[in-house]
């Protein structure tokens, strides 16, 4: 861009707890604010579509001119990526804590697609006696949805996340299929 940036210095306003007015120096990021787009679509749980509306296009522009939104594809690489960067701190917390680790399984299929899919949760007390709960995975499983399908998830996301060898129990939904699964690989896991 021939040495040029997307930055602009401005001034940004704002109050302080006292009630005064502070002034400060400001410059737009395009990363920050992408990044910023992001977090907002995943905590209000918006869907990716939203940066094709018009309207909302409009109000960004109005906001921020510099600031350009790329597409729900650019977004959920941002998405995907920040997860990955949290994904990785949370299994790496995993391996350091010295708890036993308590497991819990959903499954459940989609009314109108037929699809199944699991939701695989930890449960742990950490070193300050708190209760945790982290979900390792939400993950589709292929059908049929027999006992060495199931069992292979859940076995694939206890080493993934290290914990193959700190299960104190692992607890199953109603599902006819879990008994099945537990009766034939409860030894193993």
């Amino acid at each position: 861009m021939n040495g040029k940036t997307l930055a602009q210095a401005s001034l940004r306003f704002g109050r302080t707890d006292g009630g005064t007015v502070s002034i400060e120096n400001y410059t737009f990021d395009q990363e920050i604010a992408r990044n910023e787009l992001a977090a907002m679509i995943v905590l209000h749980e918006y869907p990716l579509s939203m940066v094709d509306h018009v309207g909302f296009r409009r109000f960004v522009g109005a906001l921020q001119p510099l600031f350009k939104i790329g597409t729900r594809n650019m977004i959920r690489s941002d998405i995907m990526k920040h997860y990955e960067v949290e994904k990785k701190k949370a299994i790496e917390y995993m391996a350091g804590i010295q708890s036993r680790v308590a497991v819990t399984t959903d499954l459940w299929t989609s009314d109108n697609q037929k699809r199944g899919y699991m939701a695989i949760t930890a449960h742990f007390i950490d070193e300050s006696w708190t209760l945790r709960n982290i979900i390792m995975r939400f993950i589709y499983v292929p059908a049929p949805h027999t006992a060495d399908v199931i069992g292979e998830e859940l076995y694939e996301s206890l080493v993934e996340w290290n914990l193959d060898e700190k299960i104190s129990s692992v607890t199953l939904d109603n599902c006819t299929t879990n008994d099945a699964k537990a009766n034939k690989h409860g030894a193993q896991i």
